[in-house]
């Protein structure tokens, strides 16, 4: 959530000006994140999250709405567009598909404890359920498909040893694919990082940032929060967080038996994907500057992968 797309005053003005939302009263930009563009608003009828989407099509945006009003629909905490006067909720702000959403309440937690991780896990688990019966379900553009055809592309970026992590890394994935495709599938949140979720003061949790949302292994989305919320950024586990997350889950959908195999591999699998992504996000970066640009540093997840691979 950077800000690579500025916005004035009256450019934002005039946006708003399309919803009964009152005159603007202030805005910033939010630095978080590294995708899209994003920015807190102010106006007489309250608080917002205006959105630009840097990487996605009209088309891709539909599908992250289509579920987060499913999920809001069944009680989950989660952000859904405002509509204009005209009962749009998809709109186009200097050429890009745009969405302004309701600010939900709640604080980031900085360093996760066991009590967040087992609030976050419990919420997870209710993701899954409650998006079991929605479909079709988009694909995942960051598979792994796409983990075999963009290692390649970034290895002029690594040195000797990390080529030769990368090569092993993708050689072991690939020989248990099987394994992967045993397991339950269904609608996951894909990256939900702490910084994607709020805790408010009566206790209940807000799961943000539903824009790679995707068909996937419901136990890589789990992998995916233990990479973050679980340890430090060496990848060394915090006492108690993972055995908090994994309870809290299974408070409300047990794992299978195929799940409780195959956890180390998909805690690999979740830490090789983000050491790629943020191969890619740098370069990318590189490129084109955000004016907000968060840079996030790939080795982070390169050395939990070592980690894991260690286990």
């Amino acid at each position: 959530m950077s800000v690579y797309t500025p916005l004035s005053t009256a450019e934002l003005e005039h946006f708003l000006s399309r919803f009964a939302l009152g005159s603007l009263q202030s805005f910033r930009g939010i630095t978080a994140g590294i995708e899209n563009s994003n920015f807190f608003v102010s106006t007489g009828a309250g608080e917002y999250v205006l959105t630009i989407f840097e990487h996605h099509t009209a088309d891709e945006v539909q599908d992250f709405v289509r579920l987060a009003r499913h999920l809001g629909q069944q009680g989950l905490r989660v952000p859904a567009p405002v509509a204009d006067r005209q009962g749009e909720w998809l709109h186009q702000l200097k050429h890009k598909p745009a969405i302004l959403c309701p600010r939900l309440p709640g604080e980031h937690i900085s360093n996760p404890q066991p009590e967040h991780c087992a609030a976050i896990g419990s919420a997870l688990a209710q993701l899954h359920i409650a998006a079991a019966d929605l479909s079709p379900m988009r694909p995942d553009n960051r598979d792994y498909h796409w983990w075999l055809s963009t290692g390649p592309q970034l290895v002029s970026a690594l040195n000797e040893q990390e080529r030769g992590l990368l090569e092993d890394e993708l050689a072991y994935q690939t020989a248990h694919r099987a394994d992967w495709l045993a397991l339950p599938q269904g609608w996951i949140h894909g990256d939900l990082f702490h910084d994607n979720a709020l805790f408010s003061d009566d206790g209940q949790v807000a799961i943000l940032d539903l824009y790679n949302a995707s068909a996937g292994a419901l136990l890589y989305d789990l992998a995916v929060v233990a990479n973050d919320w679980c340890c430090d950024v060496n990848g060394v586990w915090k006492d108690g967080c993972v055995e908090a997350l994994l309870s809290g889950y299974q408070t409300v959908r047990p794992l299978t038996a195929a799940e409780q195999a195959g956890w180390n591999l998909v805690l690999r699998g979740a830490a090789l994907r983000f050491w790629l992504s943020r191969l890619l996000t740098r370069r990318l970066q590189q490129q084109q500057a955000g004016e907000l640009a968060l840079q996030k540093d790939p080795a982070e997840f390169m050395q939990k992968l070592l980690r894991r691979r260690a286990q």
